[in-house]
């Protein structure tokens, strides 16, 4: 009878730890990030792919289709950041309700959102998501143009969330990757 109860009490004790080893490696859902962003020369396209594979994400770039390259095309880009004007983007490949992070790049057109973000933004409800905003700028008005973008996401709490702003000086691989470590950690 004394083995009988020692054999039950150790079959217990194994199912439970069994349980306990079971519970930890089972698999936790994984967070669909996507990294959605506008770059005209390129800068924050590098900070956009350097986040994608920090965050395991899929990136979607904004195509404007009004012209934005040439004089012309930079006193409009300028323009038109600085009126918070809307434009007209190609459709999107990918369906930004699909994930659960969204990570949102522009660059500071005069400390303004560009006119492709604000349209992306404007025209997608991201209630319901975790988003983060990141930016570049040659110098300044990077952290405006992200408290902009912050403000259109959500009105009663932009505060809460995540930027990165960064200058070009910061776009070294390895002062970047400890940048987006940083940011990496507030959506853990």
């Amino acid at each position: 009878m004394r083995k009988s109860v020692a054999s039950f009490f150790l079959a217990l004790l194994c199912m439970v730890v069994a349980g306990a080893v079971w519970s930890q490696e089972a698999p936790q859902k994984q967070a669909k990030v996507l990294v959605v962003f506008y770059s005209r020369e390129g800068h924050t396209k590098l900070v956009a792919e350097q986040l994608a594979k920090k965050f395991n994400a899929d990136l979607e770039q904004l195509i404007d289709k009004k012209k934005r390259t040439g004089p012309i095309g930079f006193s409009g880009a300028g323009k038109d950041a600085v009126a918070k004007n809307l434009t007209k983007l190609e459709p999107l490949k990918r369906n930004p309700q699909d994930y659960d992070i969204i990570l949102i790049g522009t660059p500071s057109w005069f400390g303004n959102v560009t006119p492709a973000v604000r349209t992306f933004i404007k025209e997608n409800n991201l209630s319901g998501k975790k988003v983060g905003v990141f930016g570049t700028a040659h110098l300044t008005g990077v952290e405006n143009a992200l408290k902009q973008a912050a403000e259109l996401i959500s009105k009663e709490n932009p505060e809460k969330i995540p930027t990165l702003p960064l200058r070009h000086r910061d776009l070294p691989l390895d002062i970047l990757s400890e940048k987006i470590e940083t940011f990496y950690k507030q959506f853990s």
